[in-house]
């Protein structure tokens, strides 16, 4: 999430340097100075703009003996352990392999939980939600392994944790 944002504000800072770095190697920018320093404007902007939401709203994650409680930017939600079929800590499969897996929820059929459940495993019509990547949580994926078998009991699945985690 953070990372995405400082991403985006590099990425608008050096399209709006570009003219003035072509500049100084003896090239043109052909499109006009003006187009880059509009897309690198919008883009810090926009980078900015998703750090401040970031910072004013957290991500929280709460489990407990009565379920799950998820806070952030747009979601504020109270998943009790009735209401889901299985956690699971996996990677995904539309992301490099290498990367950080997810905690995902995977609510029982007919659970009507207040938010879209549009994750799909390959090969599994059941949908699930894509809570966070574990790596993006302050908690060893250990840590955060062991609480969750703790609550969550046999709907816990740590498909994909971490080699060091373990």
């Amino acid at each position: 999430m953070l990372r995405t944002a400082l991403l985006l504000v590099l990425l608008g800072v050096a399209l709006f340097a570009l003219p003035a770095l072509l500049n100084l190697i003896g090239y043109e920018f052909t499109l006009g100075p003006w187009i880059a320093y509009a897309m690198g404007a919008i883009l810090a902007f926009l980078g900015i703009a998703r750090i401040y939401q970031i910072i004013r709203h957290p991500f929280r994650l709460a489990v407990g003996e009565a379920g799950l409680s998820i806070r952030c930017d747009g979601l504020n939600a109270d998943v009790p352990w009735a209401a889901l079929a299985e956690v699971s800590i996996e990677r995904v499969h539309f992301v490099d392999p290498s990367s950080a897996p997810h905690l995902i929820i995977w609510p029982v059929p007919g659970a009507e939980l207040g938010f879209k459940f549009g994750y799909r495993r390959k090969g599994d019509d059941r949908p699930g939600c894509l809570v966070i990547q574990i790596d993006e949580l302050r908690e060893a994926p250990a840590q955060v392994a062991a609480v969750l078998q703790a609550y969550a009991g046999g709907r816990f699945n740590a498909r994909d944790l971490p080699a060091s985690a373990g």
